[in-house]
């Protein structure tokens, strides 16, 4: 798997096409966020609940399928919006939030928090590994807190994608890249299997108003063919929510996000 330290963040604008500035993303247009049918909005972001039960692993599967990611509470606020979506709306009483300590026992790590503690509120007595319980979920028996479980049972999952958002076509579009710590950017590396859909491109800012537009895309890749041709392909997710998938690839290849807001 490779290996980062810190990235760096260049900005550049659809009327720079081929250019890159240097400096943070920076962008104050006022945006009205809006989510699918069926999906709830809760603080810019959108949240559904998996219409199937699943095991852990195939539940993160699903909230992919769905256009969105298993979610991690990061607040009590928002633990308990999820809770109550799960119950009120779906008659859900355990789910499956993106949290697990398969890696290190009793190190627990949350999808989208790398990098800072992660947001843990568990339930009186909890996590107990009884079994070997490695995933966690929001359960109403634990008075809406977190419970660990056995990864292979079988739940719904509370699932979360970013609210769509439009802004003034008069504004230039601006969009985020990953650099390495002397600043250049890294261009044989990107975010693996996340991929909504992949089509011919003219370049970055073509690339980027089409995820602006895509329900569901969180970053792009621009990879180039033998022919030298572009592609743009749309992802479902970011570098810091799947970082095992954020990944050297052996040809050119460079990620990058839109920055909003």
């Amino acid at each position: 798997m490779y290996l980062f330290h810190v990235f760096g963040i260049v900005a550049i604008t659809s009327a720079l096409n081929t250019q890159f500035g240097s400096g943070s993303c920076q962008s104050h247009l006022t945006v009205k966020r809006s989510c699918p049918p069926e999906w709830q909005f809760w603080e810019d972001e959108c949240y559904h609940v998996t219409p199937l039960r699943h095991n852990w692993d195939d539940a993160k599967s699903a909230c992919q399928a769905m256009g969105g990611r298993m979610a991690a509470p990061h607040s009590l606020e928002e633990m308990e919006f999820m809770a109550d979506l799960a119950q009120k709306e779906h008659g859900v009483n355990t789910a499956w939030i993106a949290c697990n300590d398969k890696g290190v026992e009793g190190i627990w790590e949350c999808n989208g928090q790398e990098g800072s503690e992660s947001f843990l509120e568990w339930a009186n007595g909890q996590p107990d590994n009884s079994n070997n319980q490695d995933c966690a979920a929001i359960a109403t028996a634990f008075n809406n807190r977190m419970d660990d479980d056995q990864c292979w049972s079988s739940h719904e999952a509370i699932c979360v994608r970013q609210a769509t958002g439009t802004h003034p076509s008069t504004q230039p579009r601006q969009y985020c890249l990953s650099t390495d710590t002397d600043g250049r950017i890294l261009n044989s590396t990107c975010l693996l299997d996340h991929g909504i859909r992949e089509f011919i491109t003219e370049g970055m800012a073509a690339c980027g108003s089409a995820c602006v537009k895509e329900t569901g895309c969180l970053s792009f890749n621009i990879k180039k063919t033998e022919d030298g041709k572009k592609v743009c392909q749309l992802n479902n997710s970011t570098r810091s929510e799947d970082k095992d998938k954020f990944q050297k690839t052996g040809y050119f290849c460079i990620y990058s996000e839109v920055c909003i807001g």
